[in-house]
């Protein structure tokens, strides 16, 4: 398992009283499933970004194309 991101030490202070249960190796698990979810929360708004500007981008397009054709119709 690689090293965590925070430091047993730390984690136990952020968590408080409720690590005081918690071996380290549970507290390695913890701090390595939160570090994933945070890392997929990132990467779900960064592709939620992306198709908002691909939206935009084609609703230019498509509105460009249109105003287009209207000048060639007149």
């Amino acid at each position: 398992m690689p090293s965590p991101i925070i430091s047993i030490k730390e984690a136990r202070k952020i968590i408080g009283s409720d690590a005081d249960k918690m071996s380290d190796d549970e507290l390695e698990e913890v701090i390595g499933t939160l570090d994933l979810l945070a890392k997929d929360a990132l990467e779900l708004a960064r592709r939620e970004i992306r198709m908002k500007s691909d939206a935009k981008d084609l609703a230019n397009l498509i509105y460009d194309i249109y105003q287009d054709k209207k000048r060639q119709a007149n």
